[in-house]
């Protein structure tokens, strides 16, 4: 999880755009950017238009707000004005953000923002601990996780009409984490075990629940997106302490990968044509930015300048938003277009 500067991860208030750099590397132009104020950006989910959204830094306010960057770099940022965090994880084609914020309380609710500012807040059913969005389809259907009285996650589906599903793996299990849906509502994630040990899961259209193991697996296994064929992204952990790549077909073959040079890799995305974007770590711990194409051909590339370069969205175009990291470790964002 990445760094939030206070708590747990109503209309736009700022409009701007800040352009750090722009440089063409690796085949593809990679554009910086921060709202304005900002001290550490997240660029969390690009959609398929190039709309980005995730969440910032304000030192002023010390709050943490959400902000969407139109395709043409103009940002909007917005947050609940009673919260220390409002952070947005998804962002479908017609410009609806879901995420959450929070209160004193601690049941802090889900929302969905229309590309024209209007707001609506859920909460799942038991969620004492709060209500995760995580991802959301154009159809507006939210996949996502909610916390009980105890802090354990479960997993839950709430379709455009606002009903809602909640679900978990059975047996012996401590929390379920969805991580992505697809347009069908197949949803990927993570589930963990009486050991501590994370597993991967996909959950069909009917609500059938098929956990997995990478093979290897030592030190879990964490899906982390799903595209519309059904195919997975994720990575694991071997027994040597090492993080690897991998790709699950809607059929269960599963295919491990690593840039070349990696340690650790984190598959983070994966887009309808099969290409997965995440980041991995050299040998000397700095972690860089990779695309890997459905043939498998695997691309490296860094933000110039930067300390650290994070993937963590791809859109059906191939176009990347993530963040990196400067000398003086903060975050900002970033998109790479093809």
């Amino acid at each position: 999880m990445v760094r939030i500067k206070s708590s747990f991860l109503s209309a736009a208030c700022a409009m701007g755009c800040l352009f750090v750099a722009a440089s063409a590397q690796a085949g593809g132009k990679i554009t910086t950017f921060d709202p304005p104020g900002s001290l550490d950006t997240y660029a969390w989910t690009i959609s398929d238009q190039g709309a980005i959204t995730g969440f910032w830094y304000d030192p002023t306010t010390q709050t943490n707000d959400v902000f969407v960057r139109a395709a043409d770099g103009t940002i909007a940022t917005f947050a609940h004005h009673n919260s220390q965090v409002t952070a947005a994880y998804g962002l479908n084609s017609k410009g609806i953000v879901a995420g959450y914020w929070s209160n004193l309380a601690g049941n802090f609710p889900g929302f969905t923002r229309t590309a024209k500012g209007k707001i609506k807040t859920f909460r799942v059913e038991g969620a004492s601990n709060g209500t995760y969005p995580g991802s959301i389809s154009a159809a507006g259907d939210i996949a996502g996780a909610w916390y009980d009285d105890v802090d354990v996650p479960h997993g839950f589906l709430r379709v455009a009409t606002g009903k809602i599903t909640s679900f978990d793996v059975t047996g012996e299990v401590y929390g379920t984490f969805p991580t992505g849906g697809n347009a069908s509502d197949v949803i990927a994630g993570r589930y963990g075990d009486g050991g501590g040990i994370w597993h991967g899961f996909v959950r069909a259209t009917d609500g059938t629940i098929t956990p997995f193991d990478a093979p290897g697996d030592a030190n879990g296994t964490f899906a982390q997106g799903i595209n519309v064929a059904g195919t997975i992204a994720g990575y694991y952990g071997d027994a040597s302490g090492k993080n690897h790549g991998f790709v699950r077909s809607a059929g269960g073959t599963l295919t491990s990968f690593d840039p070349q040079g990696s340690v650790y890799t984190v598959a983070q995305t994966i887009n309808d044509k099969g290409y997965i974007a995440g980041y991995y770590d050299d040998s000397s711990g700095v972690a860089h930015g990779f695309v890997r194409t459905a043939d498998g051909t695997v691309t490296s590339f860094d933000v110039s300048g930067a300390s650290g370069t994070y993937a963590n969205s791809i859109n059906r175009k191939g176009d990347i938003a993530g963040w990196y990291t400067d000398s003086d470790g903060n975050y900002h964002g970033f998109v790479r277009s093809r």
